[in-house]
């Protein structure tokens, strides 16, 4: 038997760059834009779609090792960055992704943070997928901004 699981998503052109993006299981439609000059950046841009779904993947990992060890640490929070550059070719390309995540709480009113943080990441199905084409850095804070990992 097989694991594997389709995602399915209907894209359809609005106008110059503005496309709404439906999903097959009840979830709202999603309008999406390039930003100016190309679209009129009435939605998120692609790479801003790839850096939510990256960001987003992480906090849900995080939030899901946090509470199988019962920790609270909420609420998460994640502050993200895509690095687009020009590749060999002059084209335009995502060279980078950074993440940081903050927890909710000090660091020190939970227990299992390290063996948290230790295996958090590898849970990760987006972002595991994304880096192996493109780096993440990843960072996790505490409530106090004491860095908990990465660097």
């Amino acid at each position: 038997m097989s694991d594997n699981q389709r995602i399915h998503l209907r894209l359809r052109q609005e106008e110059d760059y503005r496309c709404t993006l439906a999903f097959d299981d009840g979830v709202p439609p999603l309008t999406a834009d390039e930003p100016p000059p190309l679209g009129q950046g009435q939605g998120p841009s692609p790479v801003q779609l790839l850096l939510a779904a990256v960001s987003n993947c992480l906090t849900d990992s995080l939030l899901f090792a946090l509470r199988k060890f019962k920790q609270d640490a909420e609420p998460l929070s994640a502050h993200a960055i895509a690095e687009v550059g020009r590749n060999a070719e002059n084209r335009l390309r995502v060279v980078g992704i950074e993440v940081d995540l903050s927890l909710g709480k000090p660091a020190a009113e939970m227990q299992h943070i390290p063996r948290i943080l230790d295996q958090f990441e590898a849970f990760c199905t987006v972002s595991q997928s994304v880096a192996a084409g493109i780096p993440i850095r990843l960072r996790v804070f505490d409530r106090d901004g004491q860095l908990l990992k990465g660097e």
